[in-house]
């Protein structure tokens, strides 16, 4: 959390400036807003979305900073937020003095707004924040930071939150195809033999130590009159200095794949005495979502539509389960809905087919089917299944923690 604050407030590069209000389009994260006559663009990274500076002779350089703020693994809301960054500016900034604490509606979307004075090291400072909340896991701040002495400050910034619009965000390069291709394939795939259940366990694994474990119990079953998969799968997982986290995820999954039901708890067990408690129950029929979620005691409900052929991302393993049955295959694409997120990412998968590999523990080679995932924010997950399409290892690209057979 301090980590993802301190981010938020690194000061900008002027690289070009606007003459006039222009609008500016960011696809990739879906916003829209006018840069302010006579501000300079400056150069971004990461999940920076825009950065501006004012030219000319101030006391320190006049900035803009419009960022995507990422809560992964701490879920917040607005209100539990809000507390949080009080004490962030009191922590962080020399004599700070709030000045305001406002609840307002930006681009038709819950915010709020911070105001605040303090002594920079060149001399007296104001600074405004926003926070938009797009999710549990997102946020979208927008920032200005400027001499005390400058005219019109608030009312740039003022102006600049009234600009702001949420656009559609812009699709990977040959989505709708790769998910037609899923549609076709996902139509052709078997039903469920109704007699079918399993139970599986395996070890959360880094180096040659057992940091966690989970186990999946699959079972087949008719709900609301419709047959499909149920799958019950418990993580937990010791994050070391980070402490213990503890989920359960109960989900249902039509043949057809047009009903769909996600409920998720999730615990983190942190510094002595500190837990956190998220949980979401999530109903997708068809297109149409209906999402309650909890958030360490706060409730909130709601409704959204989701792009067709959507699956909750809590079923996505269940949905590569189902494809095996279709062989090696094309890579596909599958819109895919997080329980704590109100808006649809793309992911790419691949059935890259039967090959020997080396079982850790085993003797000799075992065929093994490869499920490739690609998620839009470059991380690759690797699934290992044997002959009877059981899994055996799941590993990410980049991290350390492997999902692998107990030894």
């Amino acid at each position: 959390m301090r980590f993802a604050l301190i981010l938020a407030l690194l000061p900008a590069v002027a690289a070009g400036r606007a003459s006039q209000d222009q609008v500016f389009d960011s696809p990739e994260f879906g916003v829209r807003l006018k840069i302010p006559a006579g501000w300079a663009v400056g150069s971004i990274a990461g999940a920076e979305i825009l950065k501006l500076s004012l030219p000319g002779k101030h006391d320190f350089s006049p900035q803009v900073a419009v960022q995507n703020l990422l809560f992964p693994e701490e879920h917040i809301t607005l209100g539990q937020y809000r507390e949080q960054f009080r004490q962030f500016i009191q922590q962080n900034f020399a004599e700070p003095r709030i000045l305001e604490d406002r609840s307002l509606t930006v681009g038709g979307k819950p915010s709020m707004v911070f105001t605040w004075s303090w002594k920079a090291k060149d001399g007296p400072a104001l600074h405004f924040k926003s926070f938009t909340e797009l999710a549990p896991t997102r946020l979208l701040s927008v920032e200005l930071v400027a001499p005390k002495a400058l005219e019109g400050a608030a009312k740039t910034f003022d102006t600049l939150l009234a600009s702001l619009e949420f656009i559609a965000r812009k699709k990977p390069e040959g989505t709708d195809e790769a998910v037609k291709k899923f549609g076709e394939i996902a139509a052709k795939l078997p039903a469920t033999d109704p007699a079918f259940e399993r139970k599986s366990e395996l070890d959360y694994v880094l180096g040659d130590q057992t940091v966690g474990s989970w186990s999946q119990q699959m079972k087949a079953v008719t709900r609301d009159g419709a047959a499909g998969l149920d799958v019950v799968t418990v993580d937990i997982i010791d994050l070391g200095a980070n402490g213990r986290l503890e989920k359960r995820t109960t989900v249902f999954l039509s043949d057809d794949l047009s009903k769909q039901r996600a409920e998720v708890e999730i615990i983190h067990r942190g510094k002595p005495g500190r837990v956190q408690y998220f949980t979401a129950s999530v109903a997708l029929d068809g297109t149409d979502v209906t999402v309650d979620r909890r958030l360490n005691g706060e409730k909130s409900t709601v409704k959204l539509k989701a792009p067709e052929r959507t699956i909750l991302d809590e079923a996505l393993e269940a949905v590569e389960f189902r494809l095996l049955a279709a062989g090696k295959g094309p890579t596909i694409s599958v819109p895919v809905l997080q329980a704590f997120d109100n808006e649809p990412s793309f992911v790419k998968a691949e059935h890259t087919g039967e090959h020997e590999m080396k079982i850790p523990g085993a003797a000799g080679l075992a065929k093994i089917s490869v499920f490739v995932v690609a998620r839009e924010n470059g991380t690759i997950i690797t699934y290992w299944f044997d002959k009877d399409r059981k899994l055996t290892r799941r590993s990410v690209g980049g991290q350390n923690i492997i999902l692998q057979e107990k030894k």
